[in-house]
């Protein structure tokens, strides 16, 4: 069994190849149960999860721990493993990093929604979060939109500029026409719009629905919690509504369970599944909606990532 780095997994991964492989997965055939969040100790926030899929090739399952408390002990809260097995023999094949398999995939499965729900010309990326995640989103939407301009927008201003200034270094080469900079929360900066993304650890809404213009794709990845929303309930209930996974979403997702409790939507409300999405294949945009995906993460996606790095370094 071959056991994967981190650094390798960095080395080998682009986007243009993860989305295609995380494409193929979705629109074919994989087994994929609710995901597993178990309490280490009743009414503490300490747990271990499971997270487990498979297809005809391979069987996966992500294993990971989440400790909250961790970093006032300058560890991380959150370790993470994928272990992959032979679907024909059942054979162990790999042990890879999570953690980085887990920044990427989500970034890729971001990129992968707005391939069919974001306008084909979209030249502005509006990004809430400066977080690990951050430069993997602004990557990933780059890599299948033609963008000019990203606005990063966090809590911290200077973080904000830190990191747009970086990110505006490092991309330059690949891609010249592209400015990054930081910005605050606006009417004007939101009505620039074309993706809006909401990568953050916020309990609630960042902007009002008002201030979306119709076109718009509002991506909401960064809140896990039922009773939370990122965004605006008003932009779910008007919006075009996609899902990552609605099993795990309808258990976890505020941004769709919320307005469903409240009566504002209904079940018939959801348009499909990435699955739905990636079967189809085609531009699901339109001109005059504005696009909700919630996504909370998939083993799947963890699954594609991890077959395609396993079989790079056979």
């Amino acid at each position: 069994m071959r056991i994967i780095s981190a650094e390798t997994i960095h080395q080998t991964m682009t986007f243009p190849s993860l989305i295609a492989a995380i494409r193929q997965s979705f629109a074919g055939q994989f087994g994929m149960p609710p995901r597993q969040v178990l309490p280490l100790q009743p009414g503490k926030p300490e747990a271990f999860a499971l997270l487990p899929a498979w297809d005809e090739n391979v069987i996966g399952c992500k294993l990971f721990t989440y400790f909250p408390d961790n970093p006032s002990q300058s560890k991380d809260r959150l370790y993470a493993n994928i272990l992959l097995f032979s679907r024909q023999s059942g054979e162990p094949l790999a042990l890879l990093d999570g953690i980085s398999i887990t920044l990427w995939r989500t970034a890729a499965i971001s990129a992968l929604a707005a391939s069919y729900l974001a306008n084909p010309a979209a030249r502005t990326l509006v990004l809430f979060g400066t977080g690990r995640l951050a430069p993997y989103l602004v990557r990933a939407y780059a890599s299948i939109r033609p963008l000019e301009r990203v606005y990063l927008i966090g809590r911290d201003s200077v973080k904000a500029e830190q990191l747009a200034v970086s990110l505006q270094q490092e991309l330059q080469a690949e891609y010249p026409d592209l400015r990054i900079e930081s910005a605050k929360c606006s009417a004007t900066v939101l009505q620039s719009a074309d993706i809006i993304c909401c990568a953050t650890a916020a309990t609630e809404p960042l902007f009002p629905a008002h201030w979306v213009q119709p076109g718009t794709l509002v991506d909401a990845l960064g809140n896990h919690h039922a009773d939370c929303s990122e965004i605006d309930t008003q932009l779910v209930v008007d919006g075009t509504l996609y899902l990552d996974s609605r099993i795990n979403c309808l258990n976890e997702a505020g941004e769709v369970l919320l307005p469903l409790q409240a009566g504002r939507i209904g079940g018939q409300h959801i348009q499909g599944e990435l699955a739905d999405l990636c079967r189809a294949d085609q531009l699901c945009w339109q001109a005059d909606r504005v696009h909700v995906f919630k996504a909370v993460g998939t083993a799947l996606a963890d699954l594609a990532a991890a077959r395609m790095i396993q079989s790079f370094n056979c």
